[in-house]
C-alpha cells in the first residue's frame, strides 16, 4: 500500500471545491465538524493569503482523504488542517507523509505540529496519542474558535 500526498493549489480551488466538499462529506459526518471544515477550505481557497496548504491523500493513485497544514507564527509551530481518510488504517501513514514533507520543506524552522480537538470528540485524543502526539495543557492563542476546540495535541521530535 502506497500513500502519497498531492498538493492542492489555491489557483485551482474553484475547480476543486465540489470535489473537496464531496470528499469531506464522506469522511466527516458530524454536521458541526463538516461546517468547520468547509468554512476552513473556503477561507483558504478564496482568500489567497492563508499560510500552508491542503493535500489530497492518495492510496495507490486513488484519492482517499485530505490533510494539510498552516503556519500560525514564526516560532516553529505548524497547525494540522483537517486530517482524515475514508480508508481505515491509513491516517498514520498519511500523517507520516505530511511530517516528512514539513521536515524537508521547512527544515529547522519546523519544530512541532499542533492538532486541536473539539469537545465531544475525546476519542480522537487516544488516536492522536497512538500517532505520537501528546495532550498538552498549553493554550493556543492563535485559534479564534476557543469555545469550539477544547484539547491541544502536540507532535514534536
Amino acid at each position: 500500500m502506497t500513500i502519497t500526498l498531492r498538493e492542492i493549489q489555491v489557483t485551482d480551488y474553484s475547480k476543486e471545491k465540489q470535489t473537496l466538499y464531496s470528499l469531506v462529506e464522506e469522511i466527516w459526518t458530524r454536521d458541526e465538524s463538516l461546517d468547520n471544515i468547509k468554512h476552513s477550505l473556503d477561507r483558504w481557497g478564496e482568500s489567497g493569503n492563508e499560510t500552508g496548504t491542503y493535500f489530497y491523500i492518495e492510496q495507490d493513485g486513488r484519492t482517499i482523504g485530505l490533510t494539510g497544514y498552516f503556519i500560525p507564527n514564526e516560532d516553529g509551530d505548524f497547525g494540522l488542517r483537517h486530517h482524515g481518510t475514508k480508508v481505515k488504517g491509513t491516517g498514520k501513514l498519511a500523517l507520516d507523509e505530511l511530517l516528512n514533507y514539513l521536515k524537508n520543506a521547512y527544515e529547522s524552522s519546523f519544530k512541532r505540529l499542533i492538532e486541536l480537538i473539539p469537545e465531544g470528540k475525546e476519542e480522537l485524543i487516544q488516536k492522536f496519542e497512538s500517532w505520537g502526539f501528546i495532550l498538552s495543557e498549553e493554550a493556543v492563542p492563535w485559534e479564534p474558535k476557543k469555545d469550539y476546540y477544547k484539547y491541544v495535541m502536540i507532535w514534536s521530535e
